[in-house]
């Protein structure tokens, strides 16, 4: 980062631990709430100061070089981005802005904006497929490496579950603290995006968790529920894509799927299984069966293996919908044309299930077809098989591209 850079993304996605730990600071600050900042210089402890002297002292330290860190950017009113503006041509060293709000994000990028052109943007996600992948293949064996890296893409739910064991009975015996934590992430989201967490709101992650995928089927369920006035799609669509620039929700193309583009889901695999489970299982007291979670948590492996293929090729992640359960769970695309689709299964996948799936993707037009199991051998039917260890494998590759990328761009 030698530029003055702007790092954003949704929040308890480890923007602060990789700044903090990473970054060569000399002088921190956290932007509170309550109009006061906490301060802290290497080597020294931590002040407590009002936004102006906060901002002026990070100017202070840094004027002769250095790097200073301003920590959820966003609380600062606005009056003071002129302020930072002016600092630009005073000072020599590096200023990073981190914050938790991407529609303030998008205010700083504006034509209005007296920020526009002195920062970089630098986006933190979820962790990427591979680098989860790998970083637990460390640790698991290859099924549990895939099945962990998918859930714990959301950093935070490292520090509320020990790792380790398998991730199903990890969900299991710990769904109520861990959909508790769940709750008030999304509470947290709102807040910092300056929006009320309405029922609304509320309401749609809750349906997308039971499944509920379409504008349309989603617009009939909240009518019924009396939260809108007209069960119409349009009216869901426009609420569907606040909470895709929230990064709360993501839009999966669907090929081939009458009567919709695209498939509406949460963006995180854990958010899904948690806001289901408790939606499911709280209000009863009860505790989800094992086979349940292993269900849902299929869906969403699914997913992410999409994600992770998609990227080590070069195409794009799609999904089909069709009646009778003859639903392909991969399909990567090049524009519209269909290169693959694959059969994913978390356990062992029999040979009638093998050709049963390649038939299918054969009779929609898919030129080529694989298998994924994540569980022992995968039969030797159509173009590709793929098992746990094939997919550590192709975490390393898509690294080590990335890597030798790094490097070109460094000479």
């Amino acid at each position: 980062m030698d530029a003055w850079t702007l790092v954003y993304g949704r929040r308890k996605t480890g923007k602060t631990f990789m700044l903090r730990k990473y970054l060569d600071w000399n002088i921190y600050i956290l932007v509170s709430r309550t109009g006061m900042c906490f301060v802290e210089e290497r080597g020294k402890g931590i002040e407590v100061q009002n936004y102006e002297s906060a901002l002026k002292r990070v100017f202070e330290v840094i004027s002769g070089g250095g790097l200073g860190i301003v920590d959820e950017f966003q609380r600062l009113p606005e009056h003071l981005w002129g302020f930072i503006a002016l600092k630009k041509l005073d000072v020599h060293g590096r200023l990073v802005l981190c914050g938790s709000s991407l529609s303030v994000t998008r205010k700083v990028f504006s034509e209005k904006s007296p920020l526009l052109g002195l920062f970089v943007p630098f986006k933190v996600d979820l962790v990427s497929p591979a680098d989860s992948i790998l970083a637990f293949a460390k640790i698991f064996d290859y099924k549990n490496a895939i099945l962990w890296a998918c859930i714990a893409r959301d950093p935070w739910i490292l520090g509320v579950m020990k790792v380790g064991g398998e991730i199903v009975d990890k969900l299991k015996s710990n769904y109520r603290l861990l959909a508790s934590s769940a709750t008030g992430l999304v509470g947290e989201i709102f807040e910092e995006e300056e929006r009320k967490l309405t029922r609304l709101y509320d309401a749609v992650l809750r349906f997308l968790a039971l499944g509920y995928w379409s504008s349309r089927d989603l617009a009939q369920k909240l009518y019924e529920a009396k939260l809108i006035q007209r069960p119409e799609a349009g009216v869901v669509t426009g609420i569907l894509n606040q909470l895709v620039d929230m990064g709360l929700v993501e839009k999966v193309r669907l090929w081939r799927t009458r009567g919709a583009r695209a498939f509406y889901k949460h963006r995180s695999s854990l958010l899904s299984i948690l806001l289901y489970l408790d939606e499911k299982y709280s209000e009863l007291g009860l505790y989800p069966s094992r086979e349940t979670i292993v269900g849902k948590l299929g869906l969403e492996v699914q997913f992410f293996i999409g994600e992770l293929l998609a990227q080590y090729k070069n195409l794009t992640r799609a999904y089909v919908v069709l009646p009778g359960g003859e639903d392909v769970d991969i399909i990567l695309l090049s524009g519209n044309t269909p290169i693959i689709g694959y059969e994913v299964k978390i356990g062992s996948i029999t040979s009638s299930e093998a050709r049963r799936a390649m038939e299918n993707m054969k009779k929609l037009g898919i030129p080529r077809s694989g298998l994924i199991s994540l569980t022992g051998e995968v039969p030797e039917i159509g173009d590709e098989q793929l098992t746990a260890q094939d997919l550590i494998n192709i975490a390393a590759k898509i690294a080590r591209r990335a890597e030798e990328g790094k490097a070109v761009r460094g000479k």
